[in-house]
């Protein structure tokens, strides 16, 4: 491929740095829709607003329209140390060997490249082709901004969706899932005299995303911090006074912190079982998570603990909620098929929330699988719902949409592309629900690190990515 770049290609990262600038947090987007709003201003397109906020963006054009479609949030995670503020600071980003990255945080190429690719594919195609641009909201939250989309509100009979992150892949399918969640009220006391505060932290792992890295060799963190709280809890009076890990629904839990008092007497006992668990779980894990660290410290006096009920509760439902592939595809090699993640404890108010989520590309597996873990949840004294469901994007792997991508990608690739069927949620399954005569194709430049402060975007492959949508924008019929 030329280093001289076109420019399309060189549009994709004008658009992506300004995108970059803008924070858009899910539930935040006023500020990246505003800026759509004037980029469609700026270039003469037409816009439309739905009820929940998404935004379609239309070039007009004498032959029948293509849609292409993006979401506008991102994830927001950042390591231990940032001080970065994702509701008002612009993202820090560089290049290091060809990818890019941002100081500390998330990058937000998950799907901000997305955007951008659809945003400069829309200026600069030379055709007169009707666009569309579909630029959905909350995605990373449960695809609440997609669920809204009603039939009629594009009138594309073809869909390009931007939001896959390898670029060897031509995805036409991908599981539907939900979210299980226990609740419980807090209840404290005061905390009992001659106790000892420790707090145990666990940081550094790879985490990741839900969907494409459930499948890998990776350390939960929430896991970690529940199996260690029991055995302790088991061998000693035992105070829990908070407790912490994970964050959203659809990452793998990084990092995770507990407060707790123990007898003065046995604080050197507890430091002794805590380097014999360290040594047991860098055994295991230190080949995978090469920046695992287990720390533990001693903290001022606390004045309040959890009740012995809420305390024993928690740690049940810590160390008995299932993480991991509940079963892999029978038809499609190395394809996860179910799934489920437990992602984050957290106080919110005057609760502790437990989020767990679940994926399946079968729909009584995922029932099936949510209402277990739901019942985990309850018989360990939760109020306990699954929200946010979203269906699976049933696969079709004979379309002409189909057949003209391929013949394209070997074109722009010189080899052939790989179908797949991806365990990741897509937009697309909400799509094709409403419109199910939509035709539906994912794909995008390759990302690795989604959803972690790992995130990164391959510059070459984003490159090489826009020269493939706008052929085959120039090729399809």
């Amino acid at each position: 491929m030329s280093t001289i770049l076109s420019d399309t290609q060189q549009l994709v990262w004008q658009i992506f740095d300004e995108i970059c600038q803008i924070p858009r947090p899910s539930g935040k987007e006023e500020k990246i829709m505003n800026y759509l709003r004037e980029f469609a201003l700026k270039h003469g397109f037409l816009t439309r607003t739905d009820k929940a906020g998404n935004i379609v963006m239309i070039r007009p054009g004498k032959q029948p329209a293509i849609a292409m479609q993006a979401h506008t949030d991102m994830v927001c995670e950042k390591r231990g140390d940032s001080t970065h503020n994702f509701e008002t600071d612009a993202l820090q980003t560089y290049i290091e060997e060809g990818w890019m990255k941002a100081k500390g945080t998330t990058l937000g190429a998950d799907n901000g490249i997305g955007v951008a690719m659809a945003l400069a594919a829309m200026v600069t195609y030379p055709g007169d082709r009707q666009l569309e641009g579909l630029f959905t909201v909350e995605e990373e939250t449960g695809l609440s901004g997609a669920s809204a989309v009603e039939a009629g509100f594009i009138s594309a009979p073809v869909l390009l969706n931007l939001d896959s992150e390898d670029e060897n892949e031509l995805i036409v399918g991908c599981a539907g899932g939900c979210e299980t969640v226990g609740y419980w009220k807090v209840e404290e006391m005061p905390a009992p005299e001659g106790m000892f505060p420790i707090e145990i932290t666990i940081k550094g792992l790879l985490g990741g995303h839900s969907g494409s890295d459930i499948h890998l060799p990776r350390a939960n963190a929430n896991q970690l911090l529940g199996r260690f709280l029991q055995q302790t809890a088991q061998k000693y009076p035992f105070f829990l006074c908070s407790l912490a890990g994970g964050g959203l629904h659809n990452a793998i839990a990084r990092e995770a912190n507990a407060l707790f008092l123990v007898p003065y007497a046995d604080r050197e006992h507890i430091r002794i079982d805590w380097n014999i668990y360290i040594a047991e779980q860098e055994d295991q894990w230190l080949a995978h998570e090469p920046k695992m660290r287990m720390d533990l410290s001693s903290r001022p006096k606390q004045e309040k603990v959890f009740v012995p009920e809420l305390t024993n509760q928690l740690i049940q439902a810590l160390c008995t909620c299932p993480h991991g592939v509940v079963k892999m595809s029978d038809t499609m090699q190395g394809v996860v098929e179910t799934s489920t993640n437990l992602a984050s404890i957290k106080r919110v108010d005057d609760n502790i929330v437990i989020t767990t989520s679940q994926r399946s590309s079968f729909e009584d597996q995922l029932n099936a699988l949510a209402f277990q873990t739901y019942t985990l949840l309850t018989d360990c004294g939760a109020m306990a719902g699954i929200h946010n469901g979203y269906p699976a994007w049933e696969p079709q792997f004979d379309t002409p949409l189909l057949k003209t991508a391929k013949e394209v990608y070997k074109q722009v690739w010189n080899k052939q592309p790989e179908v797949k069927i991806i365990h990741a949620g897509l937009e697309c399954g909400l799509f094709s629900k409403v419109m199910p005569n939509l035709n539906i194709l994912s794909f995008g430049p390759t990302l690795l690190g989604v959803h972690s402060p790992d995130e990164r975007l391959n510059m070459a492959s984003t490159n090489q990515t826009t020269v493939f949508l706008m052929q085959l924008l120039a090729n399809l019929s």
